[in-house]
């Protein structure tokens, strides 16, 4: 890899539940990668959160609280993780549900009392949602059975980070990714305002200005038919994306999912399509 080009990492975290304002991580894993996926560099640790996992999270990672009795703390791991993700100006993260990861990172170096770090996020979710509008699902296990990727170890930071990089590859990379408008989430302190995902500007100005959107939006028992809303807020439920607006064919405020969105227009400008 030349000096100064651009890399990729990307990562997962398990933890002790959905909420990055009241749960913690318990494991990152991460494997940096160049754009012929030659892997560089990987990252793998336990984390000591304190706490104990709740029985939901403890039923999909399997990870005890015995197992994390000696595990470093957050204090020590967090430091060297935002070392290894290095400078955001060459370097590219990537997580599948990108929004609950950037908001579990941010919680956790917010904690530390450091600045939360300038990355920004690639979510492969919102990626394969838009390469693969039909399939079945798009959740990382039927990701990586439909594209025949290794899915052993599912549900450790490691082996998903793993599955996360074969699936950008799958999905098409940086080449692919220039033909759409994906969800791409900054990192951030869950404590604020849920920010917008970048790439979603003209939307994020619409809630700004109470401006009226149509959209077409993939899911509910409208199907494809076009909605006008006026967007108001984007909130993070359960590490999905969410604009919250007023629907105005239900006359009544709703929460659509941004990965759910195929295209929308602000009314009066050129349409956007994702």
């Amino acid at each position: 890899m030349t000096t100064g080009a651009r890399i990729y990492i990307a990562f997962d975290f398990e933890t002790t539940g959905l909420s990055a304002l009241d749960d913690r991580v318990i494991e990152v894993g991460a494997v940096k990668f160049d754009e012929s996926g030659e892997v560089l560099d990987t990252f793998e640790s336990l984390v000591n959160p304190g706490r104990s996992s709740s029985a939901r999270a403890l039923a999909v990672h399997r990870i005890s609280d015995a197992e994390l009795t000696f595990a470093p703390r957050a204090t020590e791991v967090f430091p060297q993780f935002l070392d290894f993700l290095g400078d955001p100006e060459h370097s590219t993260l990537i997580a599948h549900n990108a929004s609950f990861d950037a908001g579990f990172l941010g919680a956790e170096v917010a904690r530390l009392g450091q600045a939360i770090p300038a990355h920004a996020v690639v979510d492969t979710l919102a990626f394969a949602r838009r390469r693969l509008p039909n399939l079945y699902s798009h959740r990382l296990e039927a990701l990586a059975q439909y594209f025949e990727i290794e899915n052993d170890g599912a549900h450790r930071a490691l082996a998903d980070s793993l599955r996360v990089k074969s699936l950008w590859f799958a999905l098409g990379g940086e080449a692919a990714l220039a033909t759409i408008t994906p969800a791409i989430y900054p990192v951030h302190d869950p404590a604020g305002p849920f920010p917008a995902p970048r790439g979603w500007d003209r939307l994020a100005r619409a809630a700004l200005h109470g401006l009226r959107v149509r959209m077409i939006y993939e899911g509910g028992r409208r199907g494809e038919t076009p909605r006008e809303i006026t967007p108001q807020k984007f909130l993070n439920r359960g590490g999905v994306a969410y604009v919250t607006s007023w629907c105005h064919i239900d006359a009544k405020e709703k929460q659509f999912r941004l990965d759910r969105v195929r295209s929308y227009e602000v009314l009066g400008e050129e349409p956007t399509f994702l």
